[in-house]
């Protein structure tokens, strides 16, 4: 995953619209825009700023091969987060998923 993936996850995660998100971190729209489409590089100072502002691993935020989600658990609403990515699967898949939920339920009531 990219670092222009990681950002617009970051935002999306976070139900900021990227008016909102750019203006959190001090730059333009258009510049987040950019970013965001991998057309414009962050500066090591943008990296930092991101890093402390939402609270996520600067390393992380910059290793390209890194896809580990947990680096966001905590600081982000996971739940809009899954939802736009179940949107993205198709109904059978999305079926999986549901009977996964299901299954998980009932294991945990076993615990109990």
């Amino acid at each position: 995953m990219t670092f222009a993936d990681k950002l617009k996850l970051i935002r999306k995660a976070n139900n900021l619209t990227q008016a909102e998100f750019a203006d959190s971190i001090g730059i333009s729209r258009g510049n987040l825009s950019g970013l965001e489409l991998g057309k414009v590089t962050p500066t090591p100072l943008f990296i930092n700023c991101v890093s402390l502002t939402y609270h996520i691993d600067r390393n992380w935020l910059v290793d390209d091969g890194n896809d580990d989600l947990s680096a966001l658990n905590g600081v982000t609403n996971m739940a809009s987060l899954i939802a736009e990515k179940y949107e993205q699967l198709d109904n059978k898949y999305k079926k999986f998923v549901e009977n996964q939920i299901l299954q998980l339920l009932e294991m945990q009531k076993g615990e109990k």
